[in-house]
């Protein structure tokens, strides 16, 4: 489980979404005061949960603790992190004696993955293990350049003007909705100019417009800087076409459920990956992430039970009734809210549809996706679903619904809605909207 959660990051990115605040980002620099009654430094290596894996500056020793155990330096500070060395030119002692020199590729709180000069070799090492080459040339306040082949070819201007045009190209594509554009000047007010040059410089190690702008928007977000390196640097492997097909979730192939009840939490997994294109990213990677895989190890069942157990729910398998449904409005608020800055709340339907219908789609106007609770008519079973997008057409609204019993997503016509069906999706029910989720 342990293994499974530091190779794919899914578990702590996932928590690491809907707060948004630098105490969770993995790089951050800490205080703690220890029993002894002395203050110690310390940088935060890992997330688990509301569990931060604090490792001692100084000292060979690392610690799990909640976040009233520490504070966090420069919590203002929109800088880089401070122990971003990436491509920087390093000097160290072998095992066997020698000095070595390298190049710094990856961090990860307070490790580094150095490349080895002369040799097809790579290790992990703590910064008290290496001494930087000629540190006067570092400022480690800024963001670094990545020294290699994969250097983006961007050659737009490292002002204002430059990242408006990162994200004005997310933007005419419709991946940007009302929200992130609200987002994005909120952003853009906050830095200084000599910051926008460096989060310009940042986003300019991407290859690709489409990389570049779901680097951007990951940051907008919530993720830390330290997590959307480790982003680009995978994106940059890719074709943009790749990129597109696997950082967005708009199409056929979505998150399905592993488990008999957990709908809601997968309609909330799903959510999460039409805001953070890092976080779909991720779950793409994983094999079985769109089939029923009834495997309890498979990541995607294990990050759904999680959630559902930590709503009160209980897993069971796909077919098996045994286990136990939640609702969705305390995780949507938890999850979601706080990255959209809304609140969720549980809105029976009880007025004609297509009032309804026209309330959805004020409220998918705004660029906040709509849950819809459904019933299956005849029977007492509900189910839940997400409406993301709407457009219309000859034939009148259109409403991109994902459900995540399939894990497809389509466009359902409005007058089929309204007859009690969502064709093309789930076509053997005739299904009721019970249930729809609106903010304020």
């Amino acid at each position: 489980m342990k293994n499974i959660l530091k190779k794919l990051t899914i578990y702590t990115q996932l928590l690491l979404l809907p707060t948004a605040i630098i105490a969770q980002n993995i790089g951050t620099k800490v205080s703690i005061v220890g029993v002894d009654g002395k203050t110690y430094t310390g940088v935060i290596e890992d997330v688990l949960g509301t569990k931060y894996k604090i490792k001692y500056d100084g000292y060979n020793f690392e610690s799990w603790l909640v976040k009233n155990q520490f504070s966090v330096f420069n919590t203002n500070s929109p800088s880089i992190q401070t122990n971003n060395l990436i491509g920087v030119k390093v000097t160290f002692p072998g095992t066997d004696g020698r000095t070595y020199t390298g190049i710094i590729k990856e961090f990860r709180g307070n490790k580094y993955r150095v490349k080895y000069d002369g040799y097809d070799f790579q290790d992990w090492l703590v910064r008290e293990q290496f001494t930087i080459v000629n540190p006067a040339t570092v400022n480690t306040s800024t963001i670094a350049v990545i020294k290699s082949n994969n250097i983006s070819k961007y050659t737009g201007t490292a002002d204002a003007a430059g990242l408006k045009n990162i994200f004005e190209f997310g933007q005419q594509k419709g991946w940007a909705s009302p929200v992130y554009v609200n987002k994005f000047n909120a952003f853009l007010n906050k830095l200084t100019n000599d910051d926008i040059k460096k989060v310009v410089v940042f986003l300019q190690q991407a290859t690709t417009s489409s990389a570049r702008f779901f680097a951007l928007k990951s940051l907008l977000t919530g993720d830390s800087y330290a997590v959307v390196q480790k982003f680009i640097g995978q994106l940059n492997q890719y074709p943009e076409s790749y990129q597109q097909e696997h950082c967005l979730v708009t199409n056929e192939r979505s998150i399905i459920q592993q488990w008999e009840f957990s709908c809601s939490v997968t309609t909330l997994q799903t959510y999460l990956a039409d805001l953070s294109p890092r976080y779909a990213w991720e779950v793409k990677q994983i094999p079985d992430f769109d089939a029923a895989a009834n495997n309890p190890n498979n990541p995607m069942a294990e990050q759904q039970k999680l959630l559902l157990e930590k709503y009160g729910g209980v897993a069971s398998a796909r077919g098996d009734y045994s286990g136990k449904p939640i609702g969705i409005t305390d995780a949507l608020n938890e999850l979601v809210g706080h990255i959209l800055g809304v609140s969720f709340y549980a809105q029976q339907v009880t007025e004609p549809l297509p009032g309804v219908l026209q309330k959805i789609r004020n409220t998918l106007d705004k660029g906040i996706d709509e849950p819809l609770l459904i019933g299956f008519v005849g029977t007492q079973a509900r189910h839940f679903i997400l409406t993301m997008r709407y457009r219309y057409t000859a034939s009148g609204y259109q409403y991109l619904i994902y459900d995540p019993w399939d894990g497809k997503c389509d466009y359902v016509n409005e007058s089929s809605i309204l007859q009690g069906s969502l064709s093309p999706l789930l076509t053997q029910w005739r299904i009721s909207i019970d249930y729809y989720y609106p903010v304020q």
